[in-house]
């Protein structure tokens, strides 16, 4: 199971909105990051406090299911190689610097590059692209945001979406222009 890597499904990406089934919020942030780019030992060790039942809690929700021989999405390096939960400092794993305090998210989880003024234009003009109705839809979504991390989470949300719906490319895309690199 922790060798595995795993992605969401379509009940996954419904969950995050719904928030129906999982209620604790350790389990609710795994969810919320995983991707076929780690292994799931890999995503336990990221987010802080998760554990093996958490995991296992997803799997037999099917909120994520293994993906056999899943490419990973970033290359290997120091950076993305995970380490045992507390061990180094948070700050090197959220990408804090002495002059960037580190966002208030938990560690690995990726922050856009963007202040929030910023990704909630960036949000907004995605959004005006989509559409008189489905438009309309995701700007109320981006004026609920009242803080950068709930607006991370709903960018970190749209992108899946894309992914679903358009493709790899159009995430990727979309990912960019929101400062997710």
């Amino acid at each position: 199971m922790l060798e595995e890597r795993y992605e969401k499904t379509e009940a996954g990406r419904a969950e995050i909105k719904s928030r129906a089934l999982v209620q604790a919020r350790v389990a609710r942030n795994l969810l919320l990051v995983i991707d076929a780019s780690k292994t799931g030992a890999e995503w336990l060790a990221m987010v802080q406090g998760a554990a093996p039942g958490d995991l296992e809690q997803l799997i037999q929700h099917q909120l994520v299911k293994a993906t056999a021989g899943a490419p990973l999405s970033r290359p290997m390096g120091p950076a993305s190689i995970a380490t045992p939960m507390g061990a180094g400092p948070a700050s090197r794993m959220s990408g804090a610097s002495p002059s960037r305090p580190a966002p208030s998210r938990l560690a690995g989880v990726p922050t856009s590059s963007l202040d929030y003024a910023q990704l909630y234009a960036a949000l907004s003009t995605f959004a005006k692209q989509q559409g008189l109705l489905k438009g309309y839809k995701l700007a109320l979504e981006v004026e609920q945001c009242s803080d950068m991390n709930q607006l991370q989470t709903l960018a970190l949300d749209i992108i899946d979406r894309v992914r679903a719906t358009k493709g790899d490319a159009a995430a990727h895309e979309l990912r960019a222009t929101l400062g997710f690199n």
